[in-house]
């Protein structure tokens, strides 16, 4: 579904300094799987995840999004493809502090204008199954983080997506909300949606079909 072809990302700081975060990767994540992308911090995860999101370009190479060459898209057109095939989950919530929980999660279909009567349904009930059935008109100041994080989950679902690309989505949780997560992927997967999820836990990434290892902005080969 997937493909990145001889990737190669540099990033530039300041006039001289140059920061090669990912160096010739070859690798296709292919429909209906669910794969953790693991490595050191630094290693060239979070990028690997921007390229095939489309989040970013690459400085070399080539990525494909269901066989079609999309490196060079306008911009306007690699938006849509975002705002219709993937779901992003980050770091960090990035919650509208005053919006309630289910505002939150209909904010990309406000954004991209594609509301619909049925959506508000939708969003009420992936609330509930990330457990926040009780807490649709809530804050996230009146949330935990651990249930922002999961309204944040459930506003990557909202545009039912192809592929779900999550970066670090149980940090700084308890074990409870990242249960919750995990739960969550696995379901969304056997329903046949990609799931690509960024993670330092081997525990988590071993819940995953298949685990991408990187070193240093490299595939990390298995030995022989």
């Amino acid at each position: 579904m997937i493909t990145l072809e001889h990737i190669c990302k540099i990033y530039k700081i300041g006039r001289e300094r140059k920061v090669h975060a990912l160096h010739d990767i070859s690798e296709t994540v292919h429909e209906g799987e669910f794969v953790a992308v693991v490595g050191p911090s630094g290693s060239g995860k979070s990028t690997f995840l921007a390229m095939a999101g489309l989040l970013e370009r690459p400085t070399e190479g080539v990525v494909r999004f269901d066989g079609k060459d999309v490196t060079d898209l306008r911009d306007r057109e690699r938006t849509r493809i975002r705002a219709e095939r993937c779901g992003f989950i980050f770091q960090f919530p990035s919650l509208i502090p005053t919006l309630n929980a289910l505002e939150n999660v209909l904010l990309p279909k406000t954004v991209h204008r594609t509301y619909q009567n049925s959506d508000e349904k939708w969003g009420k009930e992936v609330l509930e199954r990330v457990g926040l059935k009780d807490k649709l008109e809530n804050l996230p100041y009146q949330l935990s983080g651990g249930e922002q994080r999961r309204v944040a989950l459930a506003r990557a679902l909202i545009n039912k997506p192809d592929v779900i690309l999550a970066d670090e989505p149980t940090g700084a949780v308890d074990a409870y909300n990242a249960s919750v997560i995990i739960s969550l992927f696995k379901e969304w997967n056997a329903q046949g949606k990609t799931v690509i999820m960024v993670t330092h836990d081997m525990k988590l990434a071993d819940e995953a079909g298949r685990i991408i290892e990187l070193a240093d902005g490299r595939l990390k080969q298995d030995p022989e």
